[in-house]
């Protein structure tokens, strides 16, 4: 079969873009990622339809109105959890401390806690929220363009990395200049690059830098004292306020002189370490806003014979299929949505959660713990959320080992 030719006389707009992209959002990696982020829409939330209309769709219809609630259900939605409201405020805080502050280095945020908790989602939510009201309150600063040295200089006040896997000093300018779209000549240094990446940075108005997954870098003990210089290098000659997420970096390089040493880094004296943690359901209140987050995620459902009220009810039940893991919750739900959607069954109970295998940290755990749970009472005898002890009453089956 003869390969198409492409240079055939075809209309200017013929070829986008947008062509072929995936429906869903990767992490960004240049400024214009970052604004495809910013700009885009969830898919909107289906109108449940009288049960008789709906099973009188014909297939075409059916399969379309399924495929918009799938499509939601992937999505979901991103509960402001009181962590992350108090997280964010901490970081508006440093911000407005930072904002008028004199030539040096401002002191940043490290976000620090297991893996899959997410810090991600939290920090790039602030940053929505952050570039969101400067558009809101500076319009006119977002419509400016110009031109100095050949180069584009737009309105970019947030910088976000995703850090790859060993990266070095210069791999950390690299990838500011491939976010800035900042050239630089094959071949240049660390030193070239970052100056130019600098000079950039201050043009465009930078006022958040997020590096993600910061234990990527290379903290190692031969490295560490490298990339900590570099990071103070950076922090010293721009005016932003930097943010660094990722796993066990109290105990990292990023904080001690070199993995495994004892010598606090300049790091460590400039940034104010924070903890996420899993969800606790020990006190009234910490049940109430585990109950909050479930019940967020279950409104969002768009299932034709689910009962809400049901995946609340189960609220200790999902603590120990996920550990409090908010991220392990939200994946658990959007599994569990897709099979009910698949199978026709239309609803979320603890007998189809018990089938869905999830995320290998929280499933081993769940695997290893559930003996150690007495059996659910019977619904007529099962207390309400904000009992002790209890689980709220449920009127569907269980299987024993639950």
């Amino acid at each position: 079969m003869p390969t198409p030719d492409v240079s055939a006389e075809q209309p200017d707009d013929a070829f986008f873009a947008g062509d072929f992209r995936h429906p869903g959002l990767s992490e960004p990696r240049t400024k214009e990622e970052w604004r495809d982020y910013l700009d885009y829409l969830l898919p909107p939330k289906p109108v449940l339809l009288p049960l008789d209309v709906y099973r009188n769709l014909t297939d075409q219809e059916r399969s379309r109105h399924n495929a918009e609630r799938a499509a939601h259900h992937s999505a979901l939605v991103i509960v402001r959890t009181s962590q992350m409201k108090s997280i964010h405020h901490q970081i508006r805080r440093r911000m407005m401390t930072n904002s008028r502050q004199p030539a040096g280095a401002r002191r940043g945020i490290v976000l620090d806690g297991p893996a899959t908790l997410g810090k991600s989602t939290l920090v790039k939510t602030f940053a929505y929220d952050f570039e969101h009201e400067l558009r809101r309150d500076h319009p006119d600063r977002f419509d400016k363009r110009y031109i100095v040295d050949g180069l584009l200089i737009d309105y970019t006040p947030v910088v976000y990395l995703n850090i790859p896997s060993q990266a070095t000093p210069k791999d950390l300018s690299v990838a500011l200049a491939d976010y800035l779209a900042q050239p630089y000549r094959s071949g240049a240094t660390k030193s070239d690059i970052t100056r130019l990446v600098l000079d950039n940075m201050r043009r465009v108005g930078v006022e958040l830098v997020v590096i993600d997954d910061a234990h990527f870098m290379d903290l190692s003990l031969k490295e560490g004292k490298v990339v900590n210089d570099h990071l103070k290098h950076i922090a010293n000659h721009t005016a932003a306020t930097f943010i660094y997420t990722g796993v066990d970096l109290k105990h990292s390089g990023l904080f001690l002189e070199g993995a495994g040493g004892a010598r606090a880094t300049q790091t460590a004296g400039r940034n104010t370490l924070l903890h996420m943690t899993p969800y606790n359901i020990r006190t009234m209140a910490e049940k109430a806003d585990w109950v909050s987050v479930i019940t967020a995620m279950e409104e969002a459902l768009v299932l034709y014979e689910h009962q809400h009220g049901t995946l609340a009810g189960e609220w200790k039940y999902l603590h120990r299929r996920t550990g409090g893991n908010i991220s392990s919750l939200a994946e658990l739900i959007r599994e569990a949505a897709a099979d009910a959607l698949l199978t026709g069954e239309e609803r979320i109970h603890r007998t189809l959660l018990d089938t869905i295998v999830i995320n290998q940290h929280a499933q081993s755990t769940y695997d290893a713990t559930w003996q150690n749970h007495p059996l659910s009472p019977p619904p007529e005898h099962q207390r309400r959320p904000d009992s002790d002890d209890g689980e709220a009453a449920v009127g569907l089956d269980r299987p024993a080992r639950a």
